[in-house]
């Protein structure tokens, strides 16, 4: 049985190839239009963006979807009660840094059942039982979701 499957090495070459032919796009721009070109990347130039870019973090995002009546951001903070929305929220962030998918998933995982999976081996999370483990699983995957849309 075959699977239309990328290597991750094909998908790592295409994503390079995707940011590098952003990155010359940018420098073409710069050198044709000077600082004019800061108009083609920023909506509102003249606002204060600047002055309130770190009010704009990923973690901010992070900590308003856990603090959110969200059904997931919920679930989340019943099965870490123990620990604070700002050490969950740094956790998350940690976990998304992490490029391969699978074991992003199996991080959250584990820090979904009590562990702190972060530069740990990410598979190895003993679960209670066989349904306790696919309701983490299915938990980790539907925060990731909510992740993805924050961090595009």
């Amino acid at each position: 049985m075959t699977t239309n499957k990328k290597n991750p090495p094909e998908e790592k070459l295409a994503e390079f190839t995707k940011l590098l032919e952003s990155a010359r796009k940018l420098q073409d721009d710069i050198l044709n239009s000077g600082l004019d070109a800061a108009d083609l990347y920023v909506e509102d130039i003249d606002g204060d963006w600047l002055e309130n870019w770190d009010d704009n973090t990923y973690f901010d995002s992070i900590v308003f979807l856990l603090e959110s009546d969200d059904l997931v951001a919920v679930k989340v903070r019943e099965r870490l009660r123990e620990k604070s929305t700002s050490e969950i929220a740094s956790e998350l962030e940690k976990m998304w840094q992490i490029s391969d998918e699978h074991e992003r998933i199996f991080a959250v995982k584990k820090l979904l059942a009590g562990g702190v999976s972060v530069g740990s081996n990410n598979r190895d999370i003993s679960d209670k039982n066989e349904e306790d483990g696919i309701e983490l699983l299915e938990l980790a995957e539907e925060l990731l979701e909510k992740l993805d849309k924050i961090f595009e």
